[in-house]
């Protein structure tokens, strides 16, 4: 009678309450011992809780049985079938950032943080062209990104499948875990179709998936696998390494798509300026610190001996997956090692990672700001050169504006002016004057 008392009073509680509420089971009746779980969605979402889809430039509450983003882009219905009989579909296509989440209020994860687990049904029926992460997202930005595209492209048209995943995979178990406002989002891209059903917390749950440390990720040498990169990446590098074994190039570019973009928006801000020096110029969009490495160790240096190498890596550590500022130093410091084994005798010069998004304090900014520190006591302890040419890019009271970065990332010819500008006296000290 007690029992039944006490679960009515809480059921009672919740239904009233404007707030999240754990609801807990007797798992076994012998010891008294129970399960604390949060059911976000089973069959339906939980109260108060909202699903809505989104794009990169809408969003929308799921009301009914369906729902359409105004630009068509994202859809989700409800579907009813013999394995889940309420499930959610959802379809996304046309979209660089495109997904679901629940939001309303928030969950109180407290109690979870270290041997809970988020769990959920999954079916991926299409994701060749498109991508999936799981995010829950903190109140103070404790949140990491755990992808999933492998995964999903592995079980494709495999039908359901049950993933319990850490908790502390997903978060820092150390921040403030009471207020998560964001507890659960698939963040999608590109075109694909998955169902979703069953998504809990649970206090004590059985894994059944790995967690990527940022730093075994940021370490580990891997090809760029984004459904946008595929068709471009493996044979620009072909190419590279076919310019490579030419072994003409005195000045080498490392880095993601800031670098790359030498070769577009930059290329005749660099035929001004570096017109007389062979270059190799091994920029690519999207790169991050693990796949630098895994070019340099697949013969991407070829036979080059170059005098200057020009390297700056590491913002897409932070905006794909926000890695540790000391994860980015760690595979920075793996590529630094490649460096100095295949080609001693170049002089490396290490750049702060360029400003990004237009406060000061962005966390973004923030992130990057650490990892460049650390890169730079890299540089003073291993005897590397290091340079700033930031404050070229700011105005005044430290913004970055559209008029120098139009997506608040990527220089266009104005932004590879302020960088050649700054890039001559190296050129000219190691290169030109050597």
């Amino acid at each position: 009678m007690y029992y039944l008392i006490r679960m009515t009073a809480i059921a009672l509680v919740c239904h009233f309450m404007l707030f999240a509420c754990v609801s807990t089971t007797v798992s076994d009746a012998a010891n008294g011992q129970g399960e604390q779980a949060i059911h976000l969605y089973k069959g339906r979402v939980m109260q108060p809780w909202l699903l809505s889809i989104k794009s990169h430039e809408h969003e929308q509450v799921l009301s009914g049985a369906f729902a359409q983003l105004i630009d068509g882009r994202v859809s989700i219905k409800t579907i009813t079938n013999d394995v889940q009989e309420e499930a959610l579909l959802l379809n996304f296509k046309d979209s660089w950032s495109s997904g679901l989440f629940f939001n309303n209020d928030y969950l109180d994860l407290s109690v979870f943080g270290q041997q809970g687990t988020v769990e959920f049904d999954l079916r991926i029926d299409l994701i060749d062209k498109g991508k999936i992460d799981l995010i829950v997202g903190c109140e103070l930005d404790c949140s990491q990104v755990y992808r999933l595209r492998e995964w999903a492209q592995a079980h494709q048209q495999q039908g359901w499948q049950h993933l319990s995943i850490p908790l502390s995979c997903l978060v820092d178990i150390n921040s403030d875990l009471s207020h998560v406002r964001r507890p659960f989002t698939l963040s999608t891209g590109g075109e694909g179709q998955i169902a979703l059903a069953n998504v809990e917390f649970k206090a004590q749950g059985d894994a059944n998936m790995p967690c990527h440390t940022s730093l075994t990720l940021a370490t580990t040498a891997d090809t760029l696998n984004e459904y946008w990169s595929v068709d471009w990446w493996l044979p620009r590098h072909a190419e590279k390494v076919a310019q490579a074994n030419e072994g003409k190039a005195q000045l080498i570019m490392i880095g993601d798509s800031i670098t790359h973009g030498w070769e577009n928006d930059g290329k005749s801000v660099w035929e001004k300026y570096f017109a007389d020096i062979n270059t190799l110029n091994l920029g690519y969009g999207g790169d991050r610190t693990e796949n630098v490495l895994w070019r340099l160790q697949h013969h991407e240096l070829g036979n080059t001996q170059p005098s200057l190498v020009v390297m700056m890596i590491g913002t897409n550590n932070t905006g794909h997956r926000m890695d540790s500022p000391q994860s980015i130093l760690a595979g920075v410091t793996k590529i630094v090692d490649e460096l100095q084994k295949q080609i001693p005798a170049a002089k490396i010069l290490l750049l702060e990672i360029f400003p990004r998004e237009a406060s000061a304090n962005a966390v973004m900014r923030l992130n990057n700001l650490a990892a460049s520190d650390l890169i730079e006591q890299l540089a003073n302890e291993r005897g590397l050169l290091f340079a700033n040419f930031n404050a070229g890019f700011l105005s005044e009271d430290g913004r970055l504006t559209t008029t120098m970065m139009p997506d608040l990332l990527h220089p266009k010819a104005l932004g590879y002016e302020v960088w050649a500008k700054q890039l001559v006296p190296y050129v000219d000290k190691y290169l030109r004057n050597n």
